[in-house]
């Protein structure tokens, strides 16, 4: 797949052809962080103009329904994805996942514990099952859709993944060394700056303060995960439903506890 640079104004734009168009999942891109209102998120306590940007799978608080089965995360929902061949064992394990409330468990634990059980062709399906997953996610939680209206349409939405050193690090998120230095630098004079503030205090600060350093470097990476909220932000705000690929997902014979998904309606809300 190629390459893409993105060093001018935002690309996000609706064209006459296609609200999507112009959003491709699956392609490394560079985003010039100086020309670009680029929103990254990392943690559930990143912050940006008044905004708390808890928009990774991992962020608690934004139960959904999937297929009639309520999940506390995203990410449970997802793992569930990666075991859903049809087979009792699978079934089990997706089970776990939806029973664990602590997303970061689901995914270093359970998940990690039976790894060679993961679909052979889940490389096929990972980003549709994901944009599927996100979109309930969206029109399930009011709240969790409220939070990504509430970013500004010109935004390009990125998942920074500089400090993960994951094999899919650079899948999902981009990486931008440059932004993290300074953000960095910012921390250290402001624990040097604030000898006596109380620890909470401080952590609200560093947070608010360094969320405003935005502008440095180039975020390189394909951002599938910021790609997707992209692409549910505009399906939201066109009362629409995003460019899932429901055809993939039948071919591939994904099972939810047993059950073979069929796909045979796009919900909007």
């Amino acid at each position: 797949m190629n390459d893409r640079n993105i060093i001018g104004s935002n690309r996000y734009t609706t064209s006459n052809h296609s609200l999507f168009d112009e959003i491709v999942l699956g392609r490394t891109e560079i985003y010039d962080a100086s020309k670009l209102n680029c929103w990254p998120f990392c943690k559930a306590a990143n912050v940006r103009n008044g905004i708390t940007l808890s928009l990774g799978n991992l962020c608690k608080g934004y139960s959904f329904t999937l297929n009639g089965h309520i999940f506390r995360t995203s990410e449970a929902a997802y793992l569930c994805g990666e075991f859903s061949s049809h087979t009792a064992l699978s079934e089990a394990i997706q089970r776990d996942l939806q029973a664990e409330p602590n997303a970061f468990l689901a995914k270093k634990v359970i998940k990690r514990r039976n790894a060679e059980h993961i679909r052979q062709d889940w490389e096929d399906v990972r980003l549709q099952w994901m944009l599927y997953v996100v979109w309930h996610k969206c029109i399930g939680n009011a709240d969790f859709r409220n939070l990504l209206l509430s970013i500004p349409d010109d935004a390009i939405v990125i998942e920074d993944s500089t400090a993960n050193h994951g094999t899919t690090s650079s899948v999902w998120g981009a990486k931008n060394k440059e932004l993290r230095k300074a953000r960095r630098a910012r921390k250290k004079e402001l624990i040097a700056h604030n000898p006596t503030m109380k620890k909470k205090e401080l952590y609200k600060l560093i947070s608010d303060e360094c969320g405003k350093i935005t502008d440095v470097g180039n975020f390189v990476g394909e951002n599938n995960m910021g790609k997707i909220l992209m692409l549910c932000k505009i399906a939201l705000r066109n009362n629409t439903v995003p460019p899932i690929d429901y055809d993939l997902l039948r071919e591939k014979k994904i099972y939810l506890f047993g059950e073979l998904l069929t796909f045979d309606k796009e919900e909007a809300l």
